[in-house]
């Protein structure tokens, strides 16, 4: 009998970067690309950039042996709510004119491979539980910060999509009722406060009715050059309006833990994306309200915990998505061998 080797393209199609791997069926990664989005250019211009990526990786994966016959199939993490099985991003709140999609459809007319389509939150979600922080554990949440603020739910084992398959839209629980508009279009939504953007739009906004903060001498009066991370890190060298900031942040995610903890009741909650680099500047106010706040009996045993794979939790949960479909990892989890022709 002869041993074959199974290889899989996940993609993360973020709202900033698109990121491809070439992942083997045992987590290895053997390729990877980063470019950008695109998507003020428009949605055949992000297509595009998905093409190229996962076209570079195809190319990187040859010089490295990987022949083309082994490589399975196409996983994709976008945008939602979406349909996976139905291949079609209803929305993406984040990226201009994504109405009604079939990238499924528009990526099998490019790639001579079966594509599946999986909500990015979702697909970082099952990342960190198939190699990342969640590794073992079978009832979890991940919320990821960055541009927007997604959500992944996995219970039993198994990403949880709801009856129309927009379950895990943490980021648009309202925590705050006529409070700051969305990209989704409603009003006081997670996203609206505590995304990497909104941190920036609630510091600058806070700059402009007058309040101090050496972010303006830094930044030469130029408010647009505000980033999260500049945010972040001048909270850290003390500065009285930026620790403010990021301490309603955490009490914003406290208030969105705390409804999903007395809700689902996990074992973990995973906080991932650019804002979780901040580390006990974040997670202290957090874990401090969630534990104030949720049933002590919810509460009990959870872990609040940072992501382990970084910005490559979507690519390889797209990845671990295309392998749960054709039941592979089952196989590769009973068998301590190569799966054999």
């Amino acid at each position: 009998m002869k041993k074959i080797s199974i290889n899989v393209i996940g993609v993360d199609l973020g709202a900033t970067n698109i990121i491809s791997l070439l992942v083997s069926k045992d987590g290895e990664v053997v390729a990877r690309d980063a470019r950008k989005t695109m998507g003020a250019k428009g949605k055949k211009k992000t297509i595009s950039q998905i093409i190229i990526s996962a076209k570079d990786v195809l190319k990187k994966g040859e010089e490295e042996g990987i022949s083309a016959e082994s490589i399975m199939a196409l996983g994709i993490g976008g945008p939602g709510p979406l349909n996976g099985d139905g291949g079609v991003i209803h929305v993406a709140p984040n990226i201009p004119g994504w109405t009604n999609t079939n990238l499924v459809e528009e990526l099998e007319g490019e790639f001579d491979l079966p594509v599946y389509l999986e909500n990015d939150a979702n697909a970082a979600a099952l990342g960190e539980w198939w190699l990342g922080a969640g590794r073992g554990i079978d009832n979890l949440v991940l919320i990821t910060l960055g541009t927007g603020v997604g959500g992944g739910i996995i219970i039993g084992g198994e990403v949880l999509h709801g009856a129309r398959h927009t379950a895990g839209e943490i980021g648009h629980m309202i925590i705050r009722e006529g409070g700051l508009l969305c990209g989704c279009g409603n009003h006081g939504c997670l996203e609206a406060y505590a995304s990497s953007s909104a941190v920036v739009k609630r510091t600058v906004g806070a700059i402009k009715r007058g309040e101090k903060t050496v972010l303006t001498d830094l930044v030469k009066n130029k408010l647009e050059d505000i980033t999260c991370k500049l945010v972040y890190d001048t909270a850290r060298d003390g500065d009285k309006l930026c620790k403010q900031i990021v301490e309603e942040t955490g009490e914003y995610l406290g208030i969105g833990i705390t409804n999903i903890v007395n809700t689902i009741n996990p074992e973990m909650v995973i906080l991932g994306g650019g804002m979780a680099k901040a580390g006990d500047l974040l997670f202290k106010p957090v874990r401090k309200y969630v534990k104030e706040h949720a049933f002590t009996a919810a509460m009990k045993g959870v872990k609040i915990v940072p992501a382990a794979l970084g910005v490559n939790a979507g690519a390889i949960g797209a990845v671990a998505h295309v392998l749960k479909k054709k039941d592979l990892l089952k196989m590769i989890e009973s068998f301590d061998t190569d799966l054999i022709n």
